[in-house]
């Protein structure tokens, strides 16, 4: 199971490759000025990886007989679109950070999932206590996921389990206790419902498609160490909940399953840098210096096919939402 958790932490790890020196940078002005641009810079990653867990939650709109069962493997890219690679920063929204160029107010700057090229990262002029330090905008590295896996998205991966019970319902389930790889640890759990519900619904029996109602919440914390070797109490911590309401649509076609839904999506996301850090403009280092929080919620469409050779089941879907999303799923059922 090790290797799937490893995907699902890479987006975070992927941090820490450039934290240990640009957290300690943007912390040269004061706090609540890092606060908003670590608001604009982590936005793509925080909020395509709240869009990202709701892949994968169904192939079917058929629920199982009673105690039929399926666990399946799900991987996740939430897709970056292009204008999420960098964020507007203005001279106006901060105190002791500007653009260090006296005709700009504003610029392009990259996020997260941005460029790391030195022309793609207008210079920034912090200043504290009487002192300036002029610097490069910090990098991203859209071009490193772009290397790893094809295209620039957010990855997530994880277990599921479903059960049929009364009336055609299953009840999902993802659960992984709380992992520690390399010092860095993350735990989920999550939980859906799906009812059939053209049972209810006069005239509908006989037609030949599956036609169910859907929603589920997933929850994702993880803990990243910046610095482990030199600044052990140094910590991203991450809290994801998000939500998913879908009526849910399948046609089977020998082995061969259409199924698609519309509904909403939804997520709310606290992140926490944690630890001392240290600047060169001040004696008093900071603690415990960025608290940011996002919410969202869109209508969301996806469109899949599904597979199944005796009890394998193998399927791929795309999401059509704020951060378009594939995934793709691996598994068995019975009844």
């Amino acid at each position: 199971m090790k290797k799937y958790i490893i995907i699902l932490m890479f987006a975070f790890c992927s941090v820490t490759s450039y934290a240990q020196l640009d957290f300690g940078t943007i912390l040269e002005g004061n706090a609540a000025d890092a606060n908003t641009y670590a608001q604009g810079y982590l936005e793509p990653l925080v909020v395509g990886f709240g869009q990202g867990i709701n892949g994968g939650w169904y192939s079917t709109a058929k629920t199982h007989k009673f105690l039929g069962i399926d666990i399946k493997v799900i991987a996740s890219g939430a897709l970056v679109p292009s204008e999420k690679e960098s964020f507007t920063f203005n001279n106006s929204d901060y105190t002791s950070i500007n653009l260090d160029n006296s005709s700009l107010s504003q610029a392009q700057i990259p996020t997260i999932l941005g460029s790391k090229e030195l022309n793609d990262r207008p210079l920034l002029e912090f200043n504290s206590n009487g002192q300036s330090i002029s610097t490069s905008s910090l990098p991203g590295f859209g071009q490193d996921i772009k290397d790893n896996i094809g295209f620039n998205a957010v990855p997530s991966a994880m277990v599921q389990v479903g059960i049929g019970l009364f009336k055609n319902t299953d009840l999902k389930v993802r659960f992984i206790p709380e992992q520690t790889i390399d010092d860095n640890k993350f735990s989920v759990f999550g939980i859906g419902v799906m009812h059939d519900i053209k049972q209810w619904i006069p005239g509908l029996k006989l037609m030949p498609f599956h036609l169910s109602a859907f929603g589920g919440y997933t929850n994702i914390k993880t803990s990243v160490l910046l610095d482990a070797s030199n600044n052990p109490d140094q910590i991203i911590e991450l809290d994801t909940n998000s939500y998913v309401f879908q009526l849910v649509a399948s046609k089977k076609l020998a082995f061969l399953t259409l199924f698609g839904g519309v509904g909403t999506t939804s997520y709310k996301t606290d992140l926490n840098v944690l630890g001392t850090f240290d600047t060169s403009n001040s004696n008093t280092p900071i603690v415990d210096p960025i608290a940011l929080n996002y919410t969202g919620s869109n209508l969301r469409a996806n469109l899949g096919l599904n597979i199944k050779l005796l009890f394998l089941n193998i399927s791929a879907e795309y999401a059509i939402q704020e951060y378009d999303t594939l995934t793709a799923t691996v598994g068995f059922s019975i009844r």
